[in-house]
């Protein structure tokens, strides 16, 4: 703690210091510069969609709806061109995440990715409204301990080209979508996904090939 003229105590957290310590050694001046943007859009400074596009996918030709909200911040982000992302879609990032989203791929509205691991999006996906895509959940193996108190486990998504997601899917960590499957509304997934497949359900199964 530190004490200032005013007797205001201010904590200071030694585990913050050394992660940023760490993270300037590691990454480039352009990444810093994110970095130092992301804060002062957490204080509203700069709140507008085309600091966004730039700020958090390092381009300026992404396509971001109103009230698109950001958790935190990925060092480890690639984007290609022609994104769409519609109103309220929200983004959570981990401290060690790794995202990478292809060309022309689109995100309907409240739409939720959690990267807390590693999430792979291919080219010309669509992904429906309200769509959560998670690379973390909860540990929940142990009995005598709580659920909350277990820790997290996460697992890469990847998800490939030309795939169509429902409205209100959830894709579970360790989930493998293959290149053009389609999954119906309101579907639970994990596994892997064979190509040119369409599943639906919750539980998921298959339904048709294409």
């Amino acid at each position: 703690m530190i004490q200032t003229k005013k007797h205001v105590f201010i904590p200071i957290s030694v585990k913050k210091i050394l992660v940023f310590k760490e993270k300037l050694s590691s990454y480039n001046t352009i990444d810093l510069l994110r970095w130092l943007f992301y804060k002062l859009t957490c204080i509203r400074i700069y709140p507008y969609r085309f600091h966004k596009s730039a700020l958090y996918f390092k381009r300026l030709d992404v396509h971001i709806g109103k009230n698109v909200t950001f958790s935190g911040m990925s060092f480890n982000l690639n984007v290609g061109k022609d994104l769409v992302i519609y109103n309220n879609c929200i983004f959570e990032f981990g401290l060690n995440s790794k995202m990478h989203i292809g060309n022309s791929c689109l995100l309907s509205y409240g739409v939720l990715i959690q990267n807390n691991k590693s999430i792979t999006i291919g080219n010309h996906v669509q992904i429906g409204e309200y769509t959560s895509i998670r690379d973390t959940t909860h540990n929940h193996s142990l009995i005598s301990k709580p659920m909350k108190h277990q820790g997290d486990h996460s697992e890469p998504i990847v998800i490939g080209n030309d795939v169509w997601i429902g409205k209100g899917c959830i894709i579970l960590p360790g989930t493998i979508i293959e290149d053009g499957v389609i999954i119906g509304a309101n579907s639970v997934v994990k596994g892997t996904l064979c190509k040119n497949s369409v599943y639906a359900g919750a539980p998921l199964k298959l339904i048709k090939q294409r």
